[in-house]
């Protein structure tokens, strides 16, 4: 690997860009499992979900996108974007019928409730990973491709949503998914392990200011 980058470069896109695929394997294909096996939602409702949260995704990583050039900052953006993106992934785990039917009076309206919530949430939810991960993340290392090593950097980022499919699909071969509590569990692990990254984040991101300087006077 190339000297300019360095270990802590390649450590850090490996944990980021792997994790940020990981957490996107689950919502874009067991989020509307969840969706349909914990609150019976109807094909509607999940393709309500899909098309919110594909347009929250868009808009937001072009807007962040930008945002991230003019104020030079990628690795507060993706730091506190992977610390927040983790908490609401958590917030999923509390998105149950048990506890909705005090408040909502019924099964059935906990359950209408609950559709409402996850497709809320998952809004979101995709806002803080799209900023963090589609917008800061991928301009991060587009700023240090620009150092000379963009295919290789390409070439590695390419593998990780397969890496990631792997992990994921591996992982929930150990999970009942028709249980509330293996829904909880995987928000849990899933929610803890990205907010821990978005910490770490602050140990291991590097901050390219020679790129940030260019971006910056061409704006």
């Amino acid at each position: 690997m190339n000297h300019k980058l360095g270990k802590k470069f390649w450590a850090a896109m490996l944990i980021f860009g792997l994790m940020g695929q990981i957490a996107w394997v689950v919502e874009n294909m067991y989020l509307n499992v969840f969706l349909y096996k914990m609150f019976h939602a109807s094909a509607s409702d999940i393709s309500l979900m899909v098309s919110a949260s594909s347009i929250a995704a868009a808009i937001t990583t072009i807007l962040v996108g930008a945002l991230s050039d003019k104020i030079g900052k990628r690795k507060i953006l993706i730091c506190l974007g992977y610390i927040i993106w983790g908490i609401s992934i958590l917030g999923f785990g509390f998105i149950r019928v048990d506890l909705l039917t005090p408040m909502a009076g019924s099964i059935t309206a906990a359950a209408s409730l609950g559709v409402s919530l996850v497709i809320i949430l998952d809004c979101i939810m995709t806002f803080f990973g799209s900023a963090a991960n589609d917008a800061a993340y991928n301009a991060w290392i587009t700023d240090k491709g620009a150092e000379g090593d963009r295919g290789k950097i390409e070439g590695f980022n390419s593998m990780m949503p397969l890496v990631a499919i792997l992990f994921v699909f591996g992982g929930f071969m150990g999970f009942d998914l028709d249980l509330d509590q293996s829904w909880i569990q995987i928000f849990l692990i899933i929610g803890c392990v990205v907010l821990f990254v978005g910490i770490l984040g602050f140990f291991i991101i590097e901050e390219n200011e020679n790129r940030i300087n260019e971006f910056q006077e061409k704006i």
